[in-house]
């Protein structure tokens, strides 16, 4: 008998039937697997951090920062959220999808809760949230997610080459891996490239595994691919990228330090496209290490105040968003009570 191939983990969160809660949730698991992991290995790398500037000392710098101004980074976080979140809410307008506001902004704000998966694949988990609010079809809500996952990263790719070229340092390596991270989007904005793949690798498993939702997927996703919806994007997410990178500006502060806003920018944006670059989920490790060399080179500071800052920073940025997405996703389970039609059938199948 022939060994059966084990799903990979698109087909699963892409590939699911008359989802129910338990079903739901037996998905969530596997995708909450890498959170699991993402979050196991983000200690790991804080303490290689701690441990680089000196443990005591790191802590001691820590210690002593000023809770308040502190607190702004997180703030700044959450601002950018709801920025972000009114992106989202545009593009479901465009999409002609009717969500009440509190459902909208739930299951938004549960995507996060997926931001240590591979390419944020995660967050189309959300995708059948919405289907099971709007009874819309899943492959037509899909486009609102990887929109949303595009133009984030537009947003934060023009901060950074705007930031590097006003310090005329590394531009060419920001454009590289602008141009590089661009290329995997083709393929899920562009039909032309969908086709010509399709026809030229008829065999391949990836195009198999697409093909079934290829022409409605794209067929949606072109209400989104138009020059407004771009230039609406980009007017929101610049400024969201803008909020997050002061996560680094306000954890300098709060040690006494007088950092200025736009080298506190052009450090953050910088070290968050070297680790985007990795395709690591949440980029663990690889920003870090970019925040603690640049912060240092930057700013004149030692290790330990490096080393105190990076953590700080990704402290707020990183895991407070995944913390609120999660607190979010926990209460977007109400929407995954079972039907009275799914109790009949439940009812009816144990007999």
């Amino acid at each position: 008998m022939a060994k059966k191939r084990k799903k990979s983990f698109w087909y699963s969160i892409t590939h699911q039937t008359k989802l129910d809660r338990a079903s739901y949730l037996k998905m969530v698991n596997r995708v909450g697997m890498f959170v699991g992991i993402g979050f196991a290995a983000s200690i790991a790398v804080f303490a290689g951090i701690a441990i680089f500037g000196g443990f005591q000392n790191v802590l001691g710098v820590i210690a002593r920062a000023n809770p308040y101004i502190y607190a702004l980074a997180f703030v700044a976080v959450f601002a950018s959220l709801l920025l972000r979140f009114v992106k989202w809410n545009y593009f479901l307008k465009v999409m002609g999808l009717k969500v009440s506001l509190r459902k909208n902004l739930a299951v938004y704000f549960s995507l996060y809760s997926m931001n240590i998966t591979p390419g944020n694949a995660g967050r189309v988990v959300a995708a059948y949230t919405l289907n099971r609010i709007t009874k819309i079809r899943f492959v037509n809500i899909v486009p609102i997610v990887t929109m949303d996952i595009f133009t984030d990263f537009i947003g934060f790719a023009t901060l950074a080459i705007l930031a590097a070229i006003y310090f005329h340092m590394y531009i060419t390596y920001i454009l590289l891996v602008d141009i590089l991270l661009l290329i995997p989007f083709l393929f899920i904005l562009n039909d032309w490239l969908y086709n010509l793949l399709k026809s030229v690798l008829r065999k391949s498993r990836f195009i198999k595994t697409f093909t079934p939702y290829g022409e409605e997927y794209f067929a949606s996703q072109s209400k989104l691919n138009t020059p407004k919806v771009y230039a609406v994007s980009l007017f929101v997410t610049l400024p969201a990228a803008f909020l997050n990178s002061l996560t680094l500006f306000f954890a300098l502060t709060s040690l006494g330090i007088a950092p200025s806003i736009a080298g506190s920018v052009f450090v953050y944006s910088s070290s968050t496209m070297f680790g985007m670059a990795t395709a690591i989920p949440g980029s663990i490790g690889v920003t870090d290490g970019a925040l603690v060399a640049l912060v240092g080179s930057v700013f004149h500071l030692d290790a330990s105040m490096s080393s105190a800052v990076t953590i700080m920073s990704r402290l707020a940025d990183l895991w407070f968003s995944v913390i609120i997405g999660a607190l979010f996703f926990f209460y977007t389970l109400r929407y995954w009570k079972p039907s009275e039609m799914e109790l009949v059938r439940r009812g009816s199948g144990s007999r």
